[in-house]
């Protein structure tokens, strides 16, 4: 059961679309993690084979297991910071959920510190999407609502976007859609 019809939709509502963000994002941590690996691995090449130059011979008191570890710490820091950066954006797709109610729409995100946003389908003026360049083909988006005391509320990299804004249009003209879940 998703958080959001667990724990923040009233008695009164209806949960009648809920999706998440597109698995694009986690292709994007990845690659951002395998460029900043291969330059560790790089600069660690570069350190130990290339120019021979050991950072632990200038420390000559630490034992030799120590100062390996010293030696691959320059290579080991782009690696670690691509590995966070990875587990950043697969967090980010599994601790989001973007649900629409028979009332509001609610974008919740966050798996231990949950942050939940909503707004009035009757506030929702105007709804637009952005594919981007790979959004039709691979079927996500970025979705703009404009909405009126609210503010404006987008939301980055939904999974069937046209889907989402369909079922909006339908709630503010007045049909009751019936959407499986």
């Amino acid at each position: 059961m998703s958080f959001i019809a667990k724990h923040i939709t009233h008695r009164d509502e209806r949960l009648m679309y809920l999706t998440r963000l597109h698995s694009i994002l986690l292709i994007r941590g990845f690659l951002w993690m395998g460029i900043l690996v291969s330059l560790g691995i790089y600069i660690n090449w570069l350190i130990l084979y290339k120019f021979e130059m050991l950072p632990s011979a200038s420390v000559p008191f630490i034992p030799a297991p120590y100062s390996q570890i010293i030696d691959m710490m320059a290579g080991l820091i782009p690696a670690l910071t691509g590995i966070m950066i990875f587990l950043i954006y697969l967090f980010k797709v599994w601790g989001t959920e973007i649900a629409l109610t028979n009332k509001r729409m609610i974008y919740k995100t966050g798996l231990l510190f949950v942050q939940s946003s909503e707004v009035e389908l009757a506030e929702v003026s105007e709804a637009s999407v952005d594919n981007g360049w790979l959004g039709v083909p691979l079927g996500y988006g970025t979705i703009h609502l404009d909405c009126r005391f609210v503010g404006d509320f987008t939301i980055q990299t939904v999974k069937h976007p046209y889907t989402l804004v369909r079922q909006i249009n339908k709630f503010r003209s007045g049909e009751a859609p019936v959407i499986p879940l």
